[in-house]
């Protein structure tokens, strides 16, 4: 069988988004195609990605932007790939690279398309404006859908009443798995890495993500100079659009000593180690798998009250309304104790099993093996 993976961003290398996906295929025995847009990718690296797995990419020309230009023409690029590999699958991600995917595989009558919601952009508490733009598009597209994935309860709820392609079904996903075990078993000299990232004698709260408006940094260094404290560090890595902004403001507050833009990070693992808390103020998340990440790597939570994060950090005391910095601080400060800390901690690694790498690409396993053909 010949399935084609689609999403937006390739990213620098290989990663967790896909990785799970990969993975299950290959133990299938499916021949793997990733199309992406390859423009920030370390292209030797991704080469060496490509030839472990044993999978294969192609380039198209996505644009992050619904209304950008470029996907004009990756409309036209993805319908050459389409057309000339002859694909029984498409499994298509991320809202450009589900609409075209979709688009394409109707215009070539590809027998199976799998779409994959990380999260829809109607939602409880969403901007009217979502509503009236996101959901009636995601319904005329699920006629084009014979497999919708999604990754929450609330998501999955909402496309029950989508009706998709004749025989179609919707399924609900563990998102696309964290290593539990790695993250658990990292080994790191903590007084090392703290005295390198400059947090030797604060208590370190630390974010990661992209730098836009959704992952709402900005709240975090307001409540950094609302807690008046010498004794706290924020490290943000990460990079974006709103790196400049960002910067900017921690100037402006004169929090330069304290709250710290790391950039793109390959030794997030590490950082999470030597770190003492994981602030995660996103308006909106698909699924909460930074909290996995933290929680796995032993560090309590606080983080916005989102249906993403709620999915994760179940009965969590420490989640605030995403614009409520009061709350916010009131949390981060109790933070401050290492007892709440580490009570924190322990309850949270409860729940997080069921987010493992493994679960997901079993899951991933039962969707592609249940797909019509003689082929598996």
């Amino acid at each position: 069988m010949k399935l084609l993976y689609i999403t937006s961003l390739s990213g620098k290398r290989v990663n967790g988004f896909m990785r799970s996906a990969i993975l299950a295929a290959t133990e299938l025995g499916i021949d793997f195609t990733m199309a992406c847009n390859m423009d920030e990718a370390d292209k030797l690296g991704y080469a060496a990605d490509c030839k472990k797995y044993g999978i294969h990419t192609v380039h198209v020309d996505f644009d992050r932007n619904p209304l950008g230009y470029k996907n004009l023409l990756a409309h036209k690029q993805l319908n050459k790939i389409v057309h000339d590999g002859k694909y029984d699958v498409i499994h298509c991600n991320t809202p450009i690279g589900g609409v075209l995917g979709r688009l394409c595989g109707w215009e070539q009558k590809v027998p199976t398309v799998i779409y994959q919601a990380h999260g829809f952009h109607f939602y409880q508490g969403a901007p009217l404006t979502n509503w009236l733009l996101y959901y009636p598009v995601e319904r005329l597209l699920a006629h084009w859908t014979d497999i919708l994935i999604t990754i929450n309860q609330e998501d999955y709820k909402s496309a029950q009443k989508f009706r998709l392609r004749k025989g179609g079904r919707v399924v609900l996903h563990p998102g696309v798995g964290v290593d539990i075990k790695s993250f658990a078993n990292e080994v790191v000299d903590r007084d090392a890495k703290r005295k390198e990232l400059g947090i030797e004698d604060k208590v370190a709260f630390f974010a990661a993500g992209t730098l836009n408006k959704n992952k709402n940094h900005t709240i975090l260094i307001d409540a950094i100079k609302k807690m008046n404290r010498d004794d706290v560090a924020l490290l943000i890595a990460g990079e974006g659009e709103n790196h400049k902004k960002l910067q900017h403001k921690i100037d402006d507050l004169g929090l330069s000593q304290q709250v710290k833009l790391l950039g793109f990070r390959s030794d997030i693992k590490e950082i999470l180690k030597a770190v003492d808390c994981f602030v995660f103020p996103s308006l909106r998340e698909g699924l909460g798998m930074s909290a996995v990440e933290a929680v796995a790597s032993g560090l309590p939570c606080v983080a916005s009250n989102n249906r993403g994060v709620r999915e994760v950090l179940t009965d969590s005391p420490f989640l605030f309304e995403p614009h409520d910095c009061k709350t916010l601080v009131k949390h981060m400060t109790a933070m401050l104790d290492s007892t709440t800390r580490t009570q924190e901690a322990e309850r949270a690694q409860l729940t997080i099993d069921q987010f493992d790498i493994s679960k997901s690409i079993e899951h991933y396993k039962m969707v592609y093996h249940s797909i019509p053909t003689n082929e598996i």
